[in-house]
């Protein structure tokens, strides 16, 4: 099958004839009826590089301040200005660095708040821990107490005796602590 030769878009130039690519630049629409003007003062060969040279200057600022330079009184005045920037300068320099000594302080003030808030919530945990311990120990206290100062006579039953102990009996000889109708009871055994 015979190729087709390709006839959609432009026809090459020859290598003689062609132009170096050129840069593509994107121009903010504010300034597109200057470079307009300019691109078309180019073509009609109006533009030299003087006007190029002093344009760059308006540009820079440089073509300004030589024109402010030829009057004392603005010199003075530029003068006078440039002095205050550099003390402001100067006072921002020096407030940038009193603001970052503080903002060092303020950093290990919190490193320390939050140290000091870490022993504080493992200390209450402690003490929470202390403080349930000490409830179980007197509730063993009061209940060894209680036992201490109870009867200490065997029931019929096999188990000892709740009242509460009025007397001491010495019973086989050792001495216990009875309660009333206990020792009453021991009372009619050693008499038998």
């Amino acid at each position: 099958m015979p190729t087709k030769t390709e006839t959609r878009g432009r026809k090459p130039l020859p290598l003689d004839k062609k132009k170096a690519p050129q840069a593509t630049v994107k121009i903010n629409n504010f300034i597109l009826p200057f470079v307009q003007e300019l691109k078309g003062n180019l073509k009609k060969g109006m533009v030299s590089d003087e006007t190029l040279v002093g344009l760059f200057s308006v540009l820079k600022g440089t073509e300004q301040q030589a024109s402010v330079f030829n009057d004392p009184d603005a010199v003075s005045i530029v003068a006078e200005l440039q002095e205050k920037i550099h003390a402001l300068e100067a006072e921002k320099r020096i407030s940038d660095s009193k603001l970052a000594k503080q903002q060092e302080v303020s950093l290990n003030l919190a490193q320390e708040r939050d140290k000091e808030h870490l022993n504080v919530v493992h200390t209450e945990s402690k003490l929470n821990g202390l403080k349930s311990s000490y409830r179980l120990l007197k509730h063993d206290h009061a209940a060894l107490l209680h036992r201490e100062h109870d009867c200490m006579a065997i029931k019929g039953d096999g188990q000892r005796c709740t009242k509460k102990s009025t007397n001491d009996t010495v019973q086989n000889g050792i001495l216990i602590h009875v309660c009333v109708q206990h020792a009453k009871s021991l009372a009619k055994r050693a008499q038998q």
